[in-house]
């Protein structure tokens, strides 16, 4: 699921950071220190990013599917830290096995990984995990750095100087997305075990498929980082 993710993170935080970067430059308003985007500025983006997305993918229009992932999430929206948030999941019609979150609280599971998923406990674990990148405001976080990085170089580095970046976040925040989505589901009543399953019967298939040349084995590397954190912390779970 990471790859993916990855490039629609990379593009998101490049337009707005490039956009911001442009305007502020007009207005003579650019700021040396770093700055996370507020509440209302993640909101918007958000809704900009769902446009994009829904005019670049076919939708899933089974309305009891849609109304039971909602559901889903929902229940994981209750006991998470940003209940404010205009929470909502869309399902997109692709084979690919991917789950990824926009600003705002706008997240995405593709009917692909929809069919992979054995249990409900399965999906809440992943959309637990989309729920925790914005209760831990990664994007914003993310954008602040991104941001101070171009207010000190010069604008035609900023591309590479992203991914770099994005590479040193990119396990850190999966991993303590992991942590707290499953805490999300432990507490929504869910089976927190259900990402770790998902995770090691998706990994191992890819094994299995010979799917394993370097981008794959690379995929296979952080899929282990991940699992074994996660058998990690189920243990400070109580019963």
């Amino acid at each position: 699921m990471l790859p993916f993710k990855k490039i629609l993170f990379v593009c998101i935080i490049a337009v707005i950071a490039c956009n911001r970067y442009c305007t502020a430059h007009e207005n003579g308003q650019m700021n040396s220190g770093r700055e996370e985007m507020s509440d209302t500025e993640e909101i918007e983006l958000g809704k900009k990013v769902d446009e994009y997305i829904r005019h670049r993918f076919y939708l899933e229009n089974d309305p009891e599917l849609i109304t039971a992932v909602n559901g889903i999430l929902q229940r994981l929206v209750t006991v998470s830290e940003r209940k404010t948030l205009p929470y909502s999941c869309v399902i997109l019609q692709s084979y690919s096995i991917n789950a990824f979150s926009a600003p705002g609280g706008h997240i995405y599971v593709t009917d692909g990984l929809l069919r992979c998923a054995m249990t409900e406990d399965e999906v809440a674990g992943i959309v637990g995990h989309e729920i925790a990148h914005a209760s831990l405001k990664h994007a914003s976080k993310l954008y602040g750095e991104v941001m101070e990085m171009i207010s000190h170089r010069n604008t035609d580095s900023d591309t590479s100087d992203m991914l770099l970046l994005l590479n040193n976040h990119i396990e850190e925040f999966e991993q303590e997305a992991d942590s707290v989505g499953v805490s999300y589901a432990y507490k929504a009543g869910f089976d927190p075990h259900g990402l770790l399953n998902f995770l090691e019967r998706h990994a191992n298939q890819q094994v299995q498929e010979g799917y394993f040349h370097s981008l794959w084995s690379d995929f296979y590397t952080k899929i282990k980082s991940r699992v074994d954190h996660l058998k990690t912390y189920l243990t400070t779970l109580k019963d």
